[in-house]
């Protein structure tokens, strides 16, 4: 969303970011030409419903007082929020909401009926990949206001991003795989560490994960079960992984749900072979099948470990078609398309933009 922030703004747009919570890792990466609104002050430890029951009057008057042409939203919490703040304005304001994760693991049913309900007053939807454009369509919800847009992948900067060294205890750890992602359900590392246990890989590579999560205590409580207490380091979060994956021999995806893991087409563009569940949705698309990079079946272990080890003796073709197809430039001029509502009529470019 940053990225395509900055690329509204060279576009000639006046761009407002709206986050709900104050503060966070990425506020510093918010370009100098957006102005940045911040609903929810930096210590208040809301979250969930808490949360959204207090930013939304907020946001309401936010829309008020900007009066924002067309407003891009993305993540399904933060989307059926912005719905609702929308509807006073909706007269005068286009709606566009992204939607970046699998809906079929979305376990409460009155989310799926709020999703259901409030999407359908969206100008636009957008899925992130086939995948989840299936999941909306399977909501009942107008297929000719769905479009896949993929991510935008800037190449040039992301290289720049992994032009710095390594941290001390990743040098120690030389050579090394990686997985990068949330220590969370989805991303199931619980598969992961017991393929690494039973890989020949284990005795050549360490296994770096970088992340932070609820799952922290649990992961660290089965490295030691599993005896890899000096073969696998958690490292936590990081401003900037990108060192992190290019100094890799190889990056893991082992989750069990996504919606387009930006992290593979990351991998792709820094050089570092992949391999990664056949989960849904993304890798399938991502990868084309397996071609760019093994994919195997959630949850098997033997299989993910095999795939590691064949991926590591003889890495898939390079993924630059894949890369092409993420143009930022491509991906940036098909949201505007849709916020400016080329699709419906010839009209003039609109003034402000607002993302969250």
């Amino acid at each position: 969303m940053l990225q395509l922030a900055g690329l509204f703004v060279a576009a000639g747009r006046e761009v407002h970011v709206v986050a709900l919570l104050g503060g966070g890792p990425l506020r510093s990466l918010v370009p100098d030409a957006v102005t940045l609104h911040e609903l929810i002050d930096t210590g208040d430890a809301l979250k969930g419903f808490a949360l959204a029951w207090k930013a939304l009057p907020r946001l309401v008057s936010l829309m008020r007082m900007v009066k924002p042409q067309a407003v891009l939203s993305t993540m399904t919490g933060t989307n059926l929020l912005v719905a609702l703040a929308c509807m006073p304005t909706r007269a005068h304001t286009r709606l566009v909401l992204r939607e970046a994760s699998s809906l079929v693991n979305t376990k409460s049913a009155l989310k799926r009926q709020a999703t259901r309900w409030l999407y359908r007053h969206a100008n636009e939807l957008v899925a992130v990949s086939a995948g989840v454009a299936q999941d909306l369509g399977g909501l009942g919800l107008p297929g000719g206001r769905i479009h896949i847009i993929r991510n935008p992948v800037d190449i040039e900067r992301l290289q720049q991003l992994a032009a710095v060294d390594l941290p001390p205890e990743v040098r120690d750890k030389v050579p090394y795989v990686v997985s990068l992602g949330r220590l969370t359900e989805a991303k199931d590392l619980p598969t992961l560490l017991q393929a690494y246990a039973v890989s020949t890989l284990r005795r050549s590579h360490h296994l770096i994960i970088v992340g932070e999560g609820e799952q922290r205590q649990s992961l660290e409580n089965l490295v030691r079960t599993l005896g890899l207490a000096d073969r696998v380091l958690l490292i936590g979060a990081m401003d900037n992984p990108h060192g992190v994956m290019a100094g890799a021999a190889m990056h893991v995806l082992s989750s069990r749900w996504e919606g387009y893991p930006n992290v593979l087409l990351e991998a792709l563009a820094l050089g570092v072979p992949a391999v990664a569940t056949d989960c849904p949705h993304g890798p399938r698309e991502i990868l084309d099948g397996g071609r760019y990079g093994r994919l195997v079946p959630v949850g098997d272990v033997v299989a993910l470990a095999s795939a590691m080890d064949a991926e590591l003796g003889r890495p898939s073709v390079a993924g630059d078609a894949v890369l092409a197809a993420h143009s930022p430039q491509v991906i940036t001029s098909r949201y505007l398309a849709l916020l400016d509502g080329a699709y419906e009529r010839s009209s003039p470019w609109p003034r402000s933009h607002t993302l969250r």
